[in-house]
């Protein structure tokens, strides 16, 4: 190791001791994927592990501004005008010591608070080397279905991970299917001074609380009829029986096709989960 990496690995213990003692911190990380399995397209967002004593959140980065500044202009009465634009919508809890997992999602307009009993069982593997200046250590492990390749280091003594991963003896850096359908590099970390709190709370409203068996019924029940909730709905409003949109008249029926179809192809399209084992 020359001198000036020598220099640059002490400065990162010296902040990453500082920060652990506080166990407040904001590691930032390209989530890379592919929505179809049928082809090989590959999207990416950027997502956020925020920690705290008490627990973690996982989440969009893009997303958190979105409802950020929403939030921000409904309380001052102003429309907002930005565009949603981004691709992930959930976002994961940890809650330690015991790493209570909590996957918070939607299906359709329901939202769901999804408790995961999961843990994962890792095999440590021998090869290591050295990743964004940390050395790190390979580990291997089944979960949702999948084979994945994770690379961690004890250099920052946190058990916890990007979506559900937890529990090597160090933060996971990077980590990665068998088949390089979903990806999660780090970028980064730095002092949470942020908070989360507050936030995930308002995002936390009218959910349905469920396990992870009762959330694939759940799953199955919506592919079988994804526009139920856009039905009931129309059928229950108090538009008449046409509506204007875009300059047309569209009849109730007509929208309600119009609706299935394009949630039939939605799920036809987005059909490579990364924990497949819940979509089932």
């Amino acid at each position: 190791m020359s001198g000036k990496n020598k220099l640059l690995f002490v400065f990162l213990i010296l902040f990453l001791n500082t920060i652990v003692a506080a166990q407040e911190f904001r590691v930032m990380y390209n989530y890379s994927f592919k929505k179809d399995s049928t082809n090989n397209f590959v999207e990416s967002e950027m997502m956020v592990l925020d920690t705290e004593d008490k627990g973690s959140v996982f989440y969009s980065y893009p997303k958190y501004k979105y409802d950020s500044i929403s939030i921000a202009k409904h309380k001052k009465n102003e429309n907002v005008v930005e565009a949603d634009n981004s691709k992930i919508q959930f976002f994961v809890e940890k809650k330690y010591p015991n790493f209570e997992l909590v996957f918070h999602t939607t299906l359709g307009s329901t939202n769901y608070a999804v408790n995961d009993s999961t843990k994962i069982k890792w095999k440590l593997e021998p090869e290591r080397k050295i990743l964004k200046g940390f050395p790190v250590q390979k580990a291997i492990a089944n979960f949702g279905n999948r084979d994945w390749v994770a690379w961690y280091s004890k250099e920052i003594p946190i058990n916890d991970g990007p979506f559900k991963f937890f529990g090597l003896p160090g933060l996971i850096l990077e980590i990665e299917d068998s088949k390089s359908n979903h990806k999660f590099e780090f970028l980064g970390i730095e002092k949470n001074s942020y908070g989360y709190n507050n936030f995930f709370k308002i995002n936390k409203l009218n959910e349905k609380e469920l396990s992870s068996e009762d959330f694939n019924k759940q799953w199955k029940i919506y592919k079988k009829d994804p526009a139920k909730d856009t039905k009931f709905s129309l059928l229950n409003s108090k538009l008449g029986y046409s509506i204007n949109y875009d300059g047309k008249d569209y009849s109730i029926s007509d929208m309600i096709r119009i609706e299935e179809e394009r949630q039939k192809e939605k799920i036809k399209r987005d059909n490579n989960f990364i924990e497949l084992s819940l979509y089932k």
